[in-house]
């Protein structure tokens, strides 16, 4: 009688363990895509969404993206959203239900985003923004709009789904991740945070650079940035005085930025140069 609940205890974690193994075999089945329901315990939900909430008057025009009429702002790294969902332990959840040995928050924005009338984003697959392609998790917020998200199965079927608050939609970047949209919104609107999970030692892309700046945050991508600094033959120089004059430079030549991205402005010192020399932009 004494072991049971010793023998309890190893019944559940048989089945937890199991019931983990089902959801990232659908993850593969799927083709790199799962939808997953009430992702945070309700209180931690709520907190995340009552931050985001205060963020509606900061929201601004996406820039270069076939979303269409859709807003967003990104998220401070030092909020309870950031530290709440960037963190190692939703980094090893994600890891699980993907099946990826090891999954870590990217350096990447998160991005608050909202749908309204009018918007919309046609099929595409995501960019891959680092090499493995990375883990880009769908959360949503709030949802009273008439939209989809759909999706082609490996298959060619056509899959749907409304996402719920609190849910999570879970999707593979890269070539060999699913054709995806949201359906044009009619009545309602939706937000959500979109983040960035990548493998441990990964490459950054140049896809990184150019959709760094999509919303308020920077008024130039790293990609325009190296290019200015090299007009102005900056470059040696940069790679002679070291960080705190590059970023300096990077200053001069029109670098502007806000605590929203504070993150990823931070490795933009070295990341311009490595991403200018590896491109073949040198200075004159």
């Amino acid at each position: 009688m004494a072991s049971w609940p010793r023998t309890r205890t190893w019944l559940l974690l048989v089945l937890l363990a199991g019931w983990a193994r089902a959801l990232h075999t659908q993850y593969q089945r799927n083709g790199g895509v799962l939808y997953y329901e009430n992702f945070l315990p309700p209180s931690a939900f709520e907190a995340v969404r009552r931050e985001c909430r205060a963020l509606r008057g900061q929201m601004r025009a996406e820039k270069d993206s076939i979303a269409l009429r859709r807003l967003g702002v990104c998220i401070d790294r030092r909020s309870l959203t950031h530290t709440s969902l960037m963190s190692a332990e939703i980094a090893a959840r994600l890891a699980r239900l993907t099946g990826t040995p090891t999954l870590e928050p990217s350096e990447f924005p998160a991005e608050l985003r909202h749908y309204g009338c009018g918007s919309m984003m046609d099929w595409h697959k995501d960019d891959m923004l680092y090499n493995p392609p990375q883990t880009e998790v769908i959360f949503t917020l709030e949802n009273s709009a008439d939209c989809f998200t759909e999706w082609i199965g490996p298959e060619g079927q056509r899959e749907c789904v409304w996402t719920e608050p609190n849910s999570v939609l879970l999707v593979r970047a890269g070539a060999d991740g699913p054709s995806h949209r949201v359906t044009p919104v009619k009545r309602g609107e939706r937000t959500i945070l979109k983040l960035v999970f990548h493998e441990p030692g990964c490459e950054k892309m140049p896809s990184f650079y150019d959709h760094i700046n999509s919303f308020p945050g920077a008024h130039k991508s790293i990609a325009e940035r190296a290019r200015a600094l090299a007009a102005k033959g900056a470059l040696g120089e940069q790679r002679k005085r070291g960080r705190g004059s590059a970023q300096g430079d990077l200053g001069r030549a029109g670098f502007v930025c806000v605590p929203s991205c504070a993150l990823a402005h931070a490795a933009y010192d070295h990341s311009v140069m490595k991403w200018a020399l590896n491109h073949g932009i040198q200075a004159s």
